[in-house]
């Protein structure tokens, strides 16, 4: 098949150009202004008209606008637009004497290599990503969506959020969007939860000098777009969120959270949530319904005897017919340490008639290991 146009760099001068490839980048030198031009032809649109700005669709903000670098014309050949104004390449200082740019000496030969034949150097062209974020005119998630197509990006996407949060200024919607990017696979590329744990988070969150609400906003905003992806969410962020709301007191908050699911139902949630009894008593029955809605019987069962519920417990097994399967030592052991001599005595007859149903004898099996319960009862009631 013969090659056909489907792409023009749009330079908007004249003159003598040379051309490289840098990091998914065409830049394009110019001579005569002694600068470059950077294109990125991978910026990827669907737009069909000829504004200045194309559609980014994220949950938040499904029509967000953001520079469009490539405006459709007619019969399908794309025009690309420099991402950024002309600028010139950095000098370069060899043997203590600064070498001449944009010489009419220079040979370029592809991917980034730069010769000079009269000064007898050779340079091998790379892009400073940071530099490329600070110079960029456009909105953040832009910003990001652009730096995700670069080497090395991460170090900048991530220096970048810091500096966003750490303002406390930055919306919430415009963290969102970034995070939806980040967590949406874009050519296999994706930045991971723990990465985000120890660039991001981990660093700002301890920092007194940020307030607590803003903390709760930005990780429930991210928690938000890891359950929009379908991600499993690693526990280290409920853990950190319900830290944050018991150090400033905010527990109610994090009870209409859980109520409303906001937070996502799992197993590691709920057990947190157990254990927050002592210091607000509701999240126990948070967590108790939290394990009703993932079916954890035995979860619900264990977190029952731990506060020496023991009657609770054996009524729920009942009520799902499950107190053929109980382990007798566990709930004897609950019922023991518990000091009610009263509740260890009904529970020690509901096994005695387990076993009689059972097995036809109110005698407990060896494999039962129940010996020390045993003479616990006979010392207790021996005269009953």
């Amino acid at each position: 098949q013969a090659a056909t146009k489907v792409a023009t760099l749009q330079l908007g001068i004249t003159g003598r150009f040379a051309l490289n490839c840098v990091d998914n980048m065409i830049v394009v030198h110019h001579q005569n202004s002694k600068s470059s031009m950077l294109f990125d032809i991978c910026w990827n649109t669907s737009a069909t008209d000829s504004s200045n700005a194309l559609s980014l669709t994220t949950s938040r903000t499904p029509a967000l606008k953001i520079p469009n670098f490539n405006l459709k014309s007619e019969g399908g050949v794309t025009v690309f637009r420099p991402i950024l104004q002309p600028m010139s390449i950095n000098p370069f200082v060899f043997e203590e004497k600064t070498c001449e740019l944009y010489s009419s000496t220079w040979v370029v030969f592809q991917p980034g290599i730069v010769i000079d034949a009269k000064q007898g150097l050779l340079w091998e062209l790379k892009l400073s990503v940071s530099k490329l974020s600070m110079h960029m005119v456009c909105s953040k998630p832009a910003l990001i969506k652009l730096l995700l197509h670069r080497r090395n990006y991460k170090h900048t996407i991530f220096s970048t959020l810091r500096s966003l949060i750490l303002t406390q200024s930055t919306q919430l919607s415009v963290l969102g969007d970034i995070f939806d990017i980040l967590n949406s696979v874009i050519d296999d590329v994706l930045i991971t939860q723990d990465e985000m744990r120890e660039e991001v988070f981990s660093p700002l969150l301890n920092k007194d000098e940020l307030d607590p609400n803003y903390k709760t906003s930005v990780i429930i905003e991210y928690i938000r777009s890891l359950r929009l992806h379908k991600l499993r969410i690693n526990y280290y962020y409920y853990e950190i969120l319900i830290q944050i709301l018991i150090r400033c007191n905010a527990l109610f908050k994090l009870h209409q959270l859980v109520q409303f699911q906001v937070l996502g139902d799992s197993a590691p949630l709920a057990c947190l949530l157990l254990s927050l009894d002592k210091s607000y008593e509701p999240a126990f029955l948070l967590g108790i319904d939290m394990l009703k809605r993932l079916n954890d019987t035995s979860g619900i069962i264990d977190a029952l005897l731990q506060k020496n519920d023991v009657t609770a417990a054996l009524k729920y097994a009942c009520a799902l017919n499950k107190e053929d399967t109980l382990d007798c030592q566990k709930f004897l052991q609950s019922a023991a340490d518990s000091g009610d001599n009263v509740l260890f005595y009904s529970t020690y007859r509901f096994f005695v008639a387990r076993n009689e149903r059972m097995r036809k004898s109110p005698d407990f099996a060896v494999e039962d290991n129940v010996e020390e319960f045993v003479a616990i009862y006979k010392s207790l009631f021996s005269e009953i």
